[in-house]
């Protein structure tokens, strides 16, 4: 099968570990495609599902979205973000605006009989962003129950049972942060500064946790109609 996989940055794999090569890894045989863009919300995946999904007329689709969108509604402080580089009015995208963006882009795949899977993510950074997350994350699940796709919860799975409070990010130095992890990607040493558990800051992925994220999703995706070649 071709499968595309669409979302932000957990699933681009530039910052933290690539969970999608190393699904590649689990599931021999099908052709996949990483269209997960940094810092994409659920508006501006709808934005780009026909020219990185449709026109490449894939066999399914594995979607996951909402982190960002999470964030813009949590963290008032990254709205110029949201609003001048992600081209979100206002810089926030609501539950109900995300649930909404959610059923257009699996609308228009269904209406090319495109398969769809979604994957719920999961957040680890602070009580308001996880909140803000399960919000979003219930809305996208009521909308696949709606429209009969499936669904793999990662944030019920993986999200710790207790959230460290920490202060909500600040623009200039959470972007400042990531440019520096690109230069010294020591993601087991920073997850254990901060201590979390399968990211190493709240969001991206350690080694581990891409493997985790890799065999929960291998794991579905067979039980959905995915299968080793």
């Amino acid at each position: 099968m071709n499968i595309v996989f669409f979302g932000d940055s957990l699933t681009a794999g530039n910052f933290g570990v690539n969970y999608v090569n190393k699904l590649a890894l689990l599931l021999p045989g099908h052709h996949f495609y990483n269209e997960g863009v940094n810092g994409d919300t659920s508006l501006n995946l709808y934005r780009r599902v026909d020219r990185d999904v449709i026109d490449r007329q894939p066999d399914g689709v594995v979607i996951m979205i909402g982190v960002n969108d999470a964030y813009s509604w949590a963290v008032s402080d990254l709205s110029p973000y949201f609003r001048f580089v992600k081209r979100i009015a206002g810089g926030r995208i609501s539950p109900v605006a995300f649930r909404e963006n959610v059923r257009a882009i699996i609308m228009k795949l269904l209406s090319e009989s495109i398969k769809v899977w979604v994957v719920l993510p999961p957040v680890e950074y602070n009580p308001d962003v996880v909140s803000a997350l399960r919000e979003m994350n219930m809305q996208a699940k009521s909308v696949c129950e709606e429209l009969q796709v499936p669904t793999l919860d990662l944030m019920a799975r993986l999200t710790p049972f207790e959230i460290s409070s920490r202060p909500a990010p600040r623009l200039l130095p959470f972007m400042a942060k990531n440019f520096v992890v690109l230069l010294s990607p020591d993601y087991d040493r920073r997850r254990d500064d901060v201590g979390h558990s399968y990211s190493f800051d709240g969001i991206h992925l350690t080694e581990a946790g891409a493997q985790l994220f890799a065999e929960a999703i291998a794991e579905f995706l067979r039980e959905n109609g995915v299968h080793n070649r």
